[in-house]
């Protein structure tokens, strides 16, 4: 493995259950971002997940932990993609084209940025990125390691 970074998409269930003390996957999430703290690695989320990401948050833990969250995700630490005209355009072909009711919108929109960005791994517990054919952190392990 070289010295650059490698990207990671962060989605907006990693931050809720990181944020939230009672989600079935806290320790799931707080486990992950420990391992990611090891490593040399670059974060990228969207706009679409901070927004899903702090209201979730602020409806189910409180508005102060959302400001919090929201304070992070500003900090600087992660690279946060607006989408252009383009790319919601190839986001409602793919929501189009994908059967599953369960897919959402703003899932896609993630993979059009995943693609476009040249992002591999997302640290979700969504399926669906992994049906996509990115790899996950919380269960395909991290890059690097074997």
């Amino acid at each position: 493995m070289n010295s650059e970074f490698i990207k990671i998409f962060i989605d907006a269930d990693a931050f809720i259950a990181f944020n939230n003390l009672s989600d079935a996957l806290h320790k799931k999430a707080v486990d992950t971002l420990k391992q990611l703290s090891k490593g040399k690695f670059r974060y990228y989320t969207s706009l679409n997940v901070l927004m899903e990401a702090v209201t979730i948050v602020s409806q189910k833990v409180g508005k102060k932990q959302a400001v919090l969250l929201l304070r992070e995700l500003r900090s600087g630490n992660y690279a946060i993609i607006n989408p252009s005209q383009r790319e919601v355009l190839l986001t409602e072909d793919l929501f189009k084209s994908i059967k599953s009711k369960n897919v959402s919108y703003s899932d896609c929109l993630s993979f059009i940025f995943m693609k476009a960005n040249n992002i591999d791994w997302v640290f979700s517990f969504d399926i669906h990125f992994k049906k996509q054919g990115f790899k996950r952190l919380s269960l395909d392990g991290f890059p690097g390691k074997a």
